[in-house]
C-alpha cells in the first residue's frame, strides 16, 4: 500500500469519528489521533505478526553564548547551537513473545542521533564505510532465544545496545530524564556492541548478563581478540537496586596488546511512587596507550572516571521534574579529545541541568531545560572565541507510540 493512500484513510477516518472536531478541545482531538493511530498500528502488527514501535522527537536549542561555529562544545546528540534540530525518528520492529522461545529486533535510527552514533560506529575495517557518515544507522538487530536452562536462560545475538550507564539512546520506552544527554553517556561510555549475550536469573534478588563482543561500537572488530561485556545486578527490596557492569578487552586497531577496561555502577531508588533517586559512577582505563609525559621507554595508560547524580519528582501524573548534576575527568583527553594549546592534554568538566516535562496527552510529550557547563580550561566557544562556560536553553516535543 501506498504511503499517501494508507494516511489519508487514517486522517479521513479521523474527520468522520470526530463530526463535531471543531467543537472538541485540543486535548480530545489529540486523544482521538492517539486511538486512530493505535488502531492502525495493532491492525498492522497483527497481520504481519510483529511489535511495531516509532518515535520522533523535534528539538531547538538556544547556546547563549551564541557561538559563531554554530556548535556547542561537548554535547552529544544537541551540538547544533539556536537551531531546529530533528533530534530523532526511529522505527523499531520485533517479535518477543512469552510462549514462544525465538525472537528478534531491529531497530532503526534517523537525524541527529543516527549522524553521531554513525559515526564512531565501525562497520568495516578502517572505520570508513557509508555507514558512517549518513543520517541512518542501525542501532540494533538481534536474534533471541529462551533456553530451558535451570530458571531459564535468554541468548541474543547481533548488534544491542550497551548495559553501561544511566541514560539511553531515546527509544519508544526509555526517553531519559533531561533533553540533553550526560557527558559520561557521550564519553565515557559506548553505545552499542555486536557479539553475543546471555542473561538469566541468580535466585529472587540477583540477576546477570554475560557475553562476547567485538568491543565499543564495532560490528568488525578492528584487532585479533574480544571483549568480556557483562551485568550483575542486586534488588534486595522492590524499592532500591546497584547494578554494576564492566567491558574488558582489546580496542586499539591492529593492536591485541592494549586492554581498555570500563566499571560502571548505577544505584536506583525509588523510595515513592513520584520520586525517584540515581546514582551513576563510571570509571575507565586503557592500557600501552600514550607516551610518558617525562622521557622514558615504553607506555603509559589512560585513565577517565566521572560521577552523576539525577533526583526526578512526578508532583502530578503529567508532569515530571529533573535534576541532573555530574561530573566527568578526562585527564589525558582521551574521550574528549581536547587537547588546550599550553597544556597537557585533557580536561575536567562539570555540569548542572534542571528540566521539566509534561505529557500532553498519551504519546505526546513537551519538555523544556536548562544547562550550565563548566571546565577547567578554556573550551566552550563564545561568540568568536572560548572561554571556561557553556550555557543553554532547550525544549523538544517527542511523540512516541
Amino acid at each position: 500500500m501506498r504511503r499517501g493512500t494508507f494516511i489519508g484513510w487514517a486522517m479521513a477516518g479521523t474527520v468522520i469519528s470526530c463530526g463535531t472536531a471543531w467543537s472538541q478541545t485540543i486535548p480530545e482531538r489529540l486523544g482521538a489521533l492517539e486511538r486512530k493511530v493505535e488502531e492502525q498500528q495493532k491492525d498492522l502488527a497483527g497481520l504481519l505478526g510483529v511489535d511495531i514501535h516509532g518515535l520522533v522527537a523535534v528539538d531547538y536549542m538556544y547556546d547563549i553564548n551564541n557561538p559563531d561555529s554554530h556548535e556547542a562544545q561537548l554535547r552529544v546528540f544537541d551540538t547544533d547551537a539556536n537551531s531546529f534540530t530533528l533530534n530523532q525518528a526511529n522505527l523499531r520492529v520485533g517479535r518477543d513473545r512469552e510462549n514462544e522461545d525465538f525472537g528478534f529486533a531491529i531497530n532503526m535510527d534517523f537525524g541527529k542521533t543516527a549522524e553521531v552514533v554513525g559515526a564512531v560506529t565501525c562497520w568495516d575495517q578502517g572505520c570508513d564505510s557509508a555507514e558512517n557518515d549518513n543520517a541512518f544507522e542501525l542501532r540494533e538487530a538481534y536474534l533471541t532465544y529462551k533456553a530451558p536452562i535451570g530458571d531459564g536462560v535468554t541468548f541474543k545475538a547481533g548488534k544491542f545496545v550497551t548495559l553501561h550507564g544511566a541514560e539511553v539512546i531515546k527509544d519508544y520506552n526509555a526517553l531519559n530524564y533531561s533533553i540533553s544527554n550526560s557527558f559520561l553517556f557521550g564519553y565515557a561510555i559506548p553505545f552499542t556492541h555486536t557479539g553475543i549475550m546471555a542473561s538469566f536469573p541468580l535466585g529472587p534478588y540477583f540477576s546477570a548478563d554475560l557475553g562476547v563482543v567485538n568491543g565499543w561500537d564495532d560490528v568488525v572488530d578492528q584487532n585479533d581478540g574480544k571483549s568480556l561485556h557483562a551485568n550483575f545486578k542486586i534488588t534486595p527490596v522492590d524499592t532500591f537496586s546497584i547494578a554494576v557492569s564492566g567491558t574488558y578487552g582489546p580496542e586499539q586497531p591492529d593492536n591485541g596488546k592494549s586492554k581498555r577496561a570500563l566499571v560502571s555502577t548505577l544505584l536506583t531508588f525509588h523510595p515513592r511512587e513520584e520520586l525517584t533517586f540515581i546514582l551513576d559512577a563510571d570509571w575507565g582505563n586503557e592500557g600501552d596507550l600514550l607516551p610518558h609525559r617525562q622521557p622514558g621507554p615504553g607506555l603509559r595508560s589512560a585513565v577517565w572516571y566521572g560521577f552523576a547524580g539525577y533526583a526526578i519528582v512526578r508532583p502530578i501524573e503529567r508532569l515530571s521534574l529533573a535534576l541532573r548534576a555530574e561530573v566527568f575527568d578526562d585527564a589525558d583527553g582521551v574521550r574528549t579529545g581536547i587537547d588546550v594549546s599550553g597544556f597537557a592534554p585533557g580536561v575536567t568538566v562539570w555540569e548542572l541541568t534542571p528540566s521539566v516535562s509534561y505529557q500532553l496527552t498519551k504519546g505526546l510529550l513537551a519538555r523544556f531545560e536548562y544547562r550550565h557547563d563548566e571546565a577547567d580550561r578554556s573550551v566552550f566557544d563564545a561568540g568568536d572565541h572560548t572561554q571556561n562556560g557553556q550555557d543553554t536553553l532547550a525544549g523538544e516535543m517527542i511523540y512516541a507510540f
